[in-house]
C-alpha cells in the first residue's frame, strides 16, 4: 500500500476522533447539570481552538480526501464563535443553581459566593457579614411556613437539627444593616443545616421562624461547600 492510497482511510479516522470530541461537548452543553457544569467551561475555553487546527489541517488535504471537511470547518467556526459571545451563564434546575444554590422552582436566589463561620459572624463571599446569636434547635419536621418544613425544603431527615441564629446588630445601639441576599432588608433569623461536605443555610426576614411565618419572609436558601 503506498502512501498516497493510505492517506485518506488515515483522515478519516482523525475525522471520527474530532467528530466523536464534538459530539461530547455539545451533549455536555445540552445536559448542563451541575456537576458537568465545571468541565463544561473549561471544554468551552479549548475545544474551540483544537477543534480549528483539525479542521486547518484537513484543508490542507488533498481536494478528493478533503471535499467532506469544507461543511465541518464552517459549523466549527460558528460554535466557536457562539462560545466566544456568550458566556455560560448558572443554569437552574428544580430551583438548585449551578453554583449550589437554591430558590423557588426556577428562580435562583442572589449569589453569595462562599460562607465563612467565623465565631458568630456568618462572612459571605460577597464581602458581606451578619452577625447572630443562639436562638434554640429546630428539627427537620418542624415547619418555618404553613406546610413547609426545613426537610422538604432541604431535602433532609426528618430529626436533622437545624440550628436556628438570630440576628444582632454588629455593635450596640447600631441597626442590623440590610442584606444584598435579603433583597436589601435586614435578615432577622439564619437557618444552618451543617452536613459532612456542604452547610445549607437559610435566611428569614422575621425575627422567628415558625408554622405561621409568611412565606414572604423567607429571603432564600443556598448551599455552601465545606472547606
Amino acid at each position: 500500500m503506498t502512501a498516497a492510497t493510505a492517506r485518506p482511510p488515515t483522515a478519516m479516522k482523525r475525522l471520527a476522533g474530532v467528530l466523536s470530541f464534538v459530539c461530547l461537548v455539545l451533549f455536555l452543553l445540552a445536559i448542563e447539570q451541575k456537576h458537568t457544569v465545571a468541565a463544561v467551561d473549561a471544554v468551552r475555553a479549548e475545544a474551540g481552538p483544537a477543534a480549528r487546527r483539525v479542521a486547518d489541517w484537513a484543508a490542507g488535504l488533498s481536494s478528493g480526501a478533503a471535499d467532506g471537511f469544507g461543511e465541518l470547518r464552517s459549523k466549527v467556526a460558528r460554535q466557536a464563535a457562539s462560545w466566544r459571545a456568550a458566556p455560560p451563564a448558572a443554569p437552574v434546575h428544580d430551583g438548585v443553581a449551578a453554583d449550589g444554590t437554591r430558590s423557588a422552582p426556577g428562580v435562583a436566589p442572589p449569589a453569595a459566593g462562599s460562607l465563612a463561620l467565623v465565631g458568630a459572624e456568618l462572612r459571605f463571599g460577597t464581602g458581606e457579614s451578619i452577625r447572630t446569636r443562639p436562638l434554640r434547635i429546630a428539627r427537620g419536621r418542624d415547619s418555618f411556613a404553613p406546610g413547609q418544613t426545613f426537610a422538604a425544603r432541604l431535602s433532609a431527615p426528618a430529626d436533622a437539627q437545624v440550628e436556628l441564629r438570630e440576628v444582632v446588630a454588629p455593635a450596640r445601639g447600631q441597626p442590623v444593616p440590610p442584606l444584598t441576599l435579603c433583597g436589601g432588608e435586614p435578615a432577622g433569623v439564619a437557618a444552618l443545616l451543617y452536613r459532612p461536605d456542604r452547610t445549607e443555610l437559610m435566611l428569614f426576614r422575621t425575627g422567628t421562624v415558625g408554622p405561621d411565618t409568611p412565606p414572604a419572609a423567607l429571603c432564600g436558601v443556598w448551599s455552601f461547600p465545606v472547606r
